[in-house]
């Protein structure tokens, strides 16, 4: 990723030479094809402009900011400068406003903070991943068909409305996640979950999940069905009882969220630090020895994306004398 956004720098500056008109513009997208920058562009509608020049298994970074959103209708992968505000780089985030539909498989989110409601083909999706990511809603309740191999790994997301159709082997990994449909799934390709949250609402039925290490919630009146517990906690604020009747090793039930954590009280936001209780997370841990919940296991919850970001541009107003553009750009590694 080093080399694709100092590529991306270098073409910057190729571009804008002879623009004798420039504007500045805070946002940035970059189009990367294997390993060449493809293309360089800017303003709200960058992220638009570098979809509809992208083609299948191409790479947009985007910068912090806000940018129009669009249809995705290609397989891609589209990387943001992260999910929130970072006080120690001063990084901000990506922010993706408004309702979008996903018309093709194979797509990939990473280090985006989306506003509004995410929804997928009516034909289905496979392969879509989340990677730290803040989402305020994913939506497929108008849209029958099968949604094969979906990720949340490292996400916060407020509403998963997954009524109406068949999920296929989701997997959703140190994330906390509320559901307020979660209708059909198969069988023989349960959903998975490992050190996450997970809350479910307005008596959803759970069925076929195989869960470890994660905190569910639940309230009155949910269906119970074919779920395998390993090391997990259950805050029974109804009368469900999770446990009852299912395969379940190592766990532990409880009557409040008070129980659990230091402060998060069943309301998901993106600010809560979902942090356990210190003797909770110090004697009930996980089958690898870790806390249970977002902060154990082998992906411990963090928003900072793992590679390369666009932390800053600055583009001049106006050409210089010699017909070019002053560009700055300044990039920050992974873990910086």
């Amino acid at each position: 990723m080093r080399r694709a956004l100092s590529a991306a720098l270098f073409v910057l500056l190729l571009v804008v030479v002879g623009s004798k008109n420039a504007l500045a513009q805070n946002q940035v997208a970059t189009l990367q094809h294997n390993d060449t920058i493809t293309g360089v562009f800017y303003g709200q509608n960058a992220f638009v402009s570098a979809h509809n020049a992208a083609v299948n298994g191409d790479i947009i970074t985007l910068s912090s900011g806000t940018f129009n959103n669009c249809t995705i209708s290609k397989s891609i992968t589209i990387r943001g400068a992260g999910c929130t505000y970072d006080s120690v780089s001063q990084v901000t985030p990506t922010i993706i406003p408004g309702d979008f539909d996903l018309q093709s498989n194979s797509i990939s989110f990473e280090g985006i903070w989306f506003t509004g409601i995410i929804k997928s083909w009516d034909t289905g999706n496979n392969n879509i991943s989340f990677l730290k990511c803040h989402i305020n809603r994913i939506g497929n309740f108008y849209y029958p068909g099968v949604r094969m191999n979906w990720q949340i790994i490292n996400c916060i997301v407020k509403d998963i409305a997954m009524g109406g159709c068949s999920i296929h082997g989701m997997s959703i990994i140190n994330s906390v996640v509320r559901f307020t449909r979660y209708d059909h799934t198969d069988l023989y390709n349960p959903t998975t979950l490992n050190n996450s949250i997970v809350l479910f609402d307005n008596g959803q039925p759970i069925k076929n999940i195989v869960a470890y290490n994660t905190v569910f919630s639940t309230v009155s009146e949910h269906e119970v069905t074919n779920c395998t517990f390993f090391n997990c906690i259950g805050i029974e604020t109804g009368e469900t009882l999770l446990f009852e009747g299912q395969t379940a090793q190592n766990v532990m039930e409880v009557d409040s969220y008070e129980d659990v954590f230091e402060t998060f009280d069943g309301t998901v936001t993106f600010d809560n630090s979902y942090q356990l209780k210190n003797d909770i997370a110090t004697s009930f841990l996980g089958q690898d020895g870790t806390e249970v919940g977002i902060y154990g296991g082998m992906i411990p919850y963090r928003t900072r994306p793992n590679y390369m970001i666009i932390k800053n541009i600055n583009v001049a107003g106006r050409t210089t004398e010699d017909n070019k553009l002053n560009v700055e750009i300044e990039l920050l590694n992974a873990g910086e």
